[in-house]
């Protein structure tokens, strides 16, 4: 028997995705405890929600379904879930993660061991294609994904909290990160973990267990993962790390497998692209801070 044996947990998957919610539910039920809990947050109307897959072995009084009211975003969901779990530790995977229960033994042990926040590996999973020329592994976290070759760190397709501990230190996720919509937006993981790690919780990367991130076909183009590359520098600002973030995107994406001269040149291409998200998000700032002051001025 495992330290962390029969530790009830309530999984949560956070969605906006109608398509994509069945196949997650499944996959996770699949994996789940015998006293865990499953959690939707579905990030929609009520209306736009499937029909989500049942299993004789999970109740229904095990399953919870919360819609908001229209898009509020990932972070605002991640909140939600904090405030609506019935279990002291929660685990979030996101809809597109193919979790296994060794993969959530290990979690269970680490909660048990005292961690507050707990990571796994997580795996890019290409469903059968090809890695093009210009996803080297230095940039497979736009994709959501550990390099395989580096050390893991903890990141939102799977991670968990001891909702507990961060309601006493009063953490929780920056609600101006995040995807929300059809924005690439990220960072409100990270960001969470930093704030929790800065307050004095234990933090544990397990990164020998891992779970498979399905990645679709649409995000294995270049135009894609530039998109990313920029959403991660707006974010980057809105943290108020640019300086940092561009420099830690620079080493990430020049640290990637393949010929130097094609490592180096994805390199400049996607920082750059990390350093226009960045230029644009000060932009946008400037201009809200500037109508601001105007609006504030004619009262």
């Amino acid at each position: 028997m495992t330290l962390g044996a029969g530790l009830p947990l309530t999984i949560v998957i956070c969605s906006n995705r109608p398509d994509s919610l069945p196949g997650a539910v499944a996959r996770t039920i699949a994996a789940m405890g015998p006293r865990d809990r499953l959690l939707v947050i579905a990030d929609m109307p009520a209306q736009r929600l499937p029909a989500l897959p049942t299993d004789s072995s999970l109740p229904l009084s095990r399953i919870r379904v919360i819609c908001n009211e229209g898009n509020q975003g990932l972070a605002h969901s991640r909140n939600k879930a904090m405030k609506e779990a019935t279990t002291q530790h929660l685990v979030f995977l996101d809809d597109d993660i193919v979790p296994g229960t060794e993969a959530l033994t290990r979690i269970r042990d680490a909660l048990t061991a005292g961690a507050h926040v707990t990571g796994t590996r997580i795996t890019a999973h290409l469903q059968g294609r090809r890695r093009p020329w210009f996803l080297t592994s230095g940039q497979l976290h736009y994709l959501g994904s550990h390099a395989p070759a580096r050390p893991a760190s903890i990141w939102g397709g799977s991670f968990a909290v001891d909702v507990e501990h961060a309601r006493l230190l009063g953490v929780g996720f920056d609600e101006r990160l995040g995807r929300m919509g059809s924005s690439l937006a990220s960072a409100e993981d990270t960001t969470f973990v930093r704030e929790m790690t800065a307050h004095g919780a234990t933090a544990t990367v397990l990164h020998d267990a891992e779970v498979h991130h399905l990645i679709p076909s649409h995000r294995l183009t270049l135009s894609y993962l530039l998109r990313r590359a920029f959403w991660q520098g707006r974010s980057e600002a809105r943290r108020n790390d640019a300086r940092r973030g561009i420099g830690k995107e620079w080493n990430r994406n020049r640290s990637g497998d393949g010929a130097r001269p094609v490592r180096a040149a994805l390199a400049l291409l996607y920082t750059g692209s990390v350093l226009l998200g960045v230029c644009r998000e000060s932009v946008t700032r400037s201009r809200t801070s500037t109508v601001g002051a105007e609006t504030g001025s004619d009262r």
